[in-house]
């Protein structure tokens, strides 16, 4: 399962249910795009530090950008942008799960419930 930015950044901010949907996942992998949006929204170089060996010892795969992933992600912000306001970021992460043929985890399912193809996994946070 590929993790959108989102499903991090609930996890990080403590919210159980995304921390055990994390850990409950055998098959851990984020987009190259997930990793460049999450980076940022680390405060210091200690919780990068942080985050990096969580992705680590989870054993998380990173799926870099390749020539296909940004060809399709092209076409999906040719076909959304002006629609359905879909960003480069969503698009090239729905691209990358898609040639990865991975369900995408997110919480924002309106940004790729459009997209014709790909799998997604609707998070909605559990506060408890």
């Amino acid at each position: 399962m590929i993790f959108d930015t989102n499903i991090l950044i609930y996890a990080d901010r403590g919210v159980a249910s995304a921390k055990e949907l994390i850990l409950s996942t055998q098959n851990r992998s984020i987009s190259a795009v997930t990793y460049m949006e999450y980076v940022p929204f680390c405060r210091n170089k200690k919780e990068l530090a942080t985050f990096e060996k969580m992705l680590n010892v989870l054993q998380f795969t990173i799926h870099e950008i390749d020539h296909a992933i940004s060809y399709h992600a092209r076409q999906l912000v040719k076909q959304f942008a002006l629609g359905h306001n879909m960003e480069m970021g969503d698009a090239l992460i729905a691209a990358t799960a898609m040639a990865h043929n991975e369900l995408l985890c997110t919480g924002n399912i309106k940004h790729f419930a459009q997209v014709n193809g790909l799998m997604l996994d609707h998070y909605q946070p559990n506060e408890n």
